[in-house]
């Protein structure tokens, strides 16, 4: 075997999981998900085998997923990852000042050959890695101690845009996949426990894939981060004879595009007659003038057709003039975690035609001051899911923020404090 230091304590360079609302322009599928549980501390072990090919990235992994607003304050993470372009297997922790540690292990197999076993034991202030039962490597530095905060356990397999890392990425390789046969989950219970180092685990659960546990796992729908030239969907998830598959693909060629009527209203805003009002988003690259609204008595309105995908919009006038969006920290802000105050929409791979109530310009709810105007009445909108910050289905969950998606195409977000 053989260890090689290759990256020492130093800045990173990207945004690992930071939320990506609205990824365009992909040419990859691949396949992520994660734990609903979280875990302070801990043995984790899976059998794998990894995915070859130059700019693949296979891993599995603990991350600090409710981090929320404070990134990279909180930034936390520990890694078992590997490279296509390679045969080695990478141990790193990350840290909030955004430095990481990594250690390369030249193992005498190709971890894209076969299934093999690979764990980290996690304890305060110290991470050890193993592979085939063998430690192998160890990090107890002082700034080890900065692992701190509850992690999901992790898998994801991407394609990196970072060559000088993992070679360029060459889209004619696709379709590929790595192959899961079992995670192991344990608390750590030091003497008091029956497994790892010093005895100090106990297990809390196993999972065998016999069919994909969604009470156990988050699948990321519509999601993804910096420097992946991949989207993550649900259908780059597969679980077959009692293996769990994540997928590489082609994007399809299309999907059925779903006509979504946006609408504002500006009847209190007192509009010259030379007025313009414009729609804006990520589904037009912030274009300005080329979709320009009709005016029906004040309420202003564009109908699109927008393939399924996450999308931010906002409405402008006279081009650039002013801007009408989502009040800041408001109900209606889709990314609390920018500066940008946008409104959102999710646009499912089944939804029907979608048509949003009309906002009152730069508000959350309707116009109040009229009564020509049909009240903004959530109740007659149908809840289809809920999210969290990185696009995974979530439940409820005291104190995490989430978004809630009605049948309207609307998002809110929400953070209940108690049930």
């Amino acid at each position: 075997m053989q260890l090689i230091t290759r990256l020492s304590y130093f800045v990173l360079l990207f945004v690992f999981l930071l939320p990506c609302p609205v990824l365009k322009g992909q040419n990859c599928i691949g396949g992520a998900i994660s734990t609903e549980d979280t875990f302070l501390y801990g043995r984790f072990e899976v059998r794998m085998r990894s995915a070859a090919g130059s700019g693949v990235v296979s891993s599995f992994f603990l991350y600090h997923l409710n981090v929320g607003c404070n990134w990279p304050e909180e930034n936390n993470e520990i890694d078992i990852e590997m490279t296509g372009n390679a045969e080695d297997v990478i141990f790193t922790t990350h840290y909030p000042d955004l430095s990481y540690l990594s250690e390369y292990y030249s193992p005498e197999f190709n971890p894209h050959e076969g299934l093999q076993d690979y764990a980290f034991e996690w304890e305060p202030g110290i991470v050890r890695w193993f592979v085939n039962d063998e430690l192998i490597y160890v990090q107890e530095q002082d700034f080890v101690t900065q692992l701190i905060h509850p992690m999901n356990v992790v898998m994801n397999l991407w394609a990196s845009e970072i060559e000088n890392w993992t070679g360029p990425w060459d889209p004619s390789i696709m379709p590929l996949d790595s192959q899961y046969d079992y995670v192991k989950c344990y608390h750590y219970t030091p003497g008091n426990g029956n497994v790892g180092t010093n005895n100090s685990f106990t297990l809390a659960w196993e999972d065998h894939f016999e069919t994909l546990n969604l009470d156990r796992w988050n699948i990321s729908e519509f999601g993804g981060f910096g420097n992946n030239h991949c989207e993550f969907r649900s259908s780059s998830i597969a679980v077959e004879n009692g293996y769990l598959y994540l997928q590489l693909e082609e994007p399809p060629a299309s999907l059925p595009d779903v006509p979504v009527t946006i609408s504002v209203d500006l009847r209190e805003q007192n509009l010259e007659a030379s007025d313009k009002i414009y729609l804006n988003g990520t589904f037009n690259d912030w274009c300005g003038n080329c979709a320009p609204m009709t005016n029906n008595d004040g309420i202003w309105t564009r109908t699109i057709n927008l393939p399924p995908g996450k999308y931010e919009y906002l409405f402008t006038k006279n081009l650039w003039e002013e801007n009408g969006g989502a009040p800041l920290g408001s109900e209606c802000d889709y990314n609390p975690c920018d500066e940008y105050a946008n409104y959102g929409i999710i646009v499912s791979l089944d939804s029907p035609p979608i048509a949003i109530e009309p906002p009152c310009w730069g508000t959350c709810g309707p116009c109040l001051s009229t009564n020509v105007f049909t009240p903004f009445d959530k109740k007659k909108r149908a809840l289809l899911k809920i999210y969290d910050q990185l696009g995974r289905e979530a439940n409820e969950e005291v104190g995490k923020l989430l978004f809630y998606h009605f049948d309207d195409g609307s998002i809110e977000k929400r953070i209940i404090w108690e049930h």
